[in-house]
């Protein structure tokens, strides 16, 4: 229960410190590394019984928060409703090629939107270095 608390009480700061009109996304995600992206548009969201019940655009869908690691808002669109944080390519895996795809945007060598996953694993607004130590992160499991 205290792990709600301290759930639902980070999640209001991180709503009143950043405005859902500036970000298109909202990105919830589990203890599993999976992510689940609503658009802004039309967002909703209540809390009850350690739930939370998300509407946006015009669909409604039921978090269990006890599973939840974090939410964030982004502007970068997830190539479908869930995948795997720091699965950039969309095959399943977070490995050396999701590393490369990180690289190669770095390196002006690709798009951000070439890839189904979003390559700001931080969640910073920034595709960087970073990012590939967190995709790292993901690969040995300290994330």
């Amino acid at each position: 229960m205290k792990k709600l608390v301290l759930l639902f009480a980070a999640a209001v700061v991180t709503m009143l410190s950043m405005s859902a009109d500036t970000y298109n996304y909202l990105n919830f995600v589990n203890s599993s590394n999976q992510i689940t992206q609503f658009s802004t548009s039309g967002l909703r969201m209540t809390f009850n019984g350690g739930k939370a019940t998300v509407t946006a655009d015009g669909q409604t869908q039921t978090i269990n928060l006890s599973t939840m690691a974090y939410m964030e808002f982004t502007n970068t669109q997830a190539g479908g409703t869930t995948y795997l944080l720091g699965d950039i390519n969309g095959d399943g895996n977070v490995d050396v090629s999701d590393i490369n795809a990180i690289i190669n945007i770095m390196l002006g060598k690709a798009q951000a939107s070439d890839f189904v996953g979003i390559a700001d694993v931080t969640g910073d607004n920034s595709i960087d270095v970073s990012d590939v130590n967190a995709v790292i992160n993901i690969m040995l499991g300290k994330i």
